[in-house]
């Protein structure tokens, strides 16, 4: 019964404290039926709980807060609904209900969690969005807290690139948090995106940032951060990720950086989670990798073309090294690389590099 979480919730009972007392009576219904008879409910509850779902089960108190979600635009599920997701059922300690704004269908979808710092440097800025796009065209759904900094840069590329991203925050949904990314909250709903919490919109403002973690980690095949201090929180979520059999990604930063900090330990750590490149996160999963391998043998490419790939496979190459190597005069390998820019086959940076795009 549906209500049952509901209501527990609306007492202020905890999602663990709702599924132990489940457990020892048996069946939601079965804790739905002892509200009657509070009794029954003295050795798992203070009274303090007891009191009020009495007294939320002899009002219209449920009614009333039902119609208030609905007001707001706000529904909700809990851990009873079918849709619920069952690798969230799994974790230890899952949310019994999830209150919702957007494609509730996104939450059984195969999903990258991207996470970091907020204060991230430009090399964090740049692989994560090379990172985000890659792993948008290649079929996941991003996953993130819609935090300043990696989260929102990850989840702002994918709806760039016409993907679908689910934002798991830490506060109320009618009270987005932080107040900068409201706009990133109304394109990812007009994107056919997904945003969830498991605070009450009645309750006053209070970040669970690390309970939010535990969401992030366990609706995900896997975790990547690209960037990470020492005391980020991303690392909570890559903890939760560890205890739940998460795949766990690591992108390796400058060793004299303080902002590496963080990625770097953790590639100390779980040995087979650096990755380099967009590649080495989605050939963990077959079902990704087969069709990032069909999009790639899709791609042709003339001689001119293959040449100036060549010189660029390893890393990002000066105009002056592919003037000097393609052995093309300036003029038609302008007009080569504009083309292939434009065709999305390599990326100009700052300085007139060149890089191949990560497919």
């Amino acid at each position: 019964m549906e209500d049952t979480y509901l209501l527990m919730s609306l007492a202020g009972i905890s999602s663990k404290k709702q599924l132990e007392l489940v457990q020892k009576l048996g069946s939601s219904q079965n804790v739905f039926n002892s509200f009657s008879r509070p009794h029954i409910l003295e050795q798992f509850l203070s009274h303090e709980q007891i009191d009020e779902i009495t007294k939320i089960t002899n009002s219209s108190k449920l009614d009333d807060f039902k119609l208030g979600l609905e007001k707001i635009g706000i529904s909700y599920i809990t851990i009873e609904n079918p849709i619920y997701p069952q690798k969230l059922k799994e974790i230890f300690d899952p949310p019994t209900v999830l209150y919702y704004k957007g494609n509730i269908k996104l939450l059984n979808s195969d999903g990258i969690a991207i996470v970091g710092s907020r204060a991230c440097s430009s090399y964090g800025i740049e692989q994560t969005k090379i990172f985000s796009r890659a792993l948008t065209k290649a079929g996941f759904v991003i996953i993130s807290g819609m935090a300043e900094g990696i989260d929102g840069i990850a989840q702002k590329e994918c709806l760039k690139n016409g993907g679908k991203t689910i934002a798991v925050l830490a506060g109320k949904l009618n009270d987005v948090y932080p107040s900068i990314h409201k706009d990133l909250a109304e394109d990812i709903l007009k994107n056919d995106g997904l945003l969830i919490c498991e605070t009450l919109p009645t309750k006053l403002p209070r970040y669970g940032f690390v309970q939010r973690n535990r969401i992030i980690a366990g609706l995900s095949l896997g975790v990547f951060v690209p960037e990470a201090g020492e005391k980020s929180g991303s690392l909570h979520t890559v903890e939760f990720a560890n205890d739940y059999g998460r795949h766990i990604f690591a992108l390796p930063g400058p060793v004299n950086s303080s902002k590496s900090v963080g990625t770097n330990r953790l590639i100390k750590c779980f040995q087979g989670c650096c990755v380099t490149e967009p590649n080495d996160i989605i050939a963990d999963f077959p079902q990704f990798e087969m069709q990032k391998q069909q999009k790639t043998k899709a791609v042709q490419l003339d001689m001119n073309e293959e040449i100036v790939m060549s010189l660029i496979a390893d890393e990002a190459k000066h105009y002056s090294f592919l003037v000097e190597k393609s052995g093309l005069d300036p003029k038609t390998l302008n007009s080569l690389l504009t083309r292939m820019e434009i065709r999305g086959l390599i990326i100009r940076m700052a300085g007139n590099y060149y890089q191949k795009k990560a497919s």
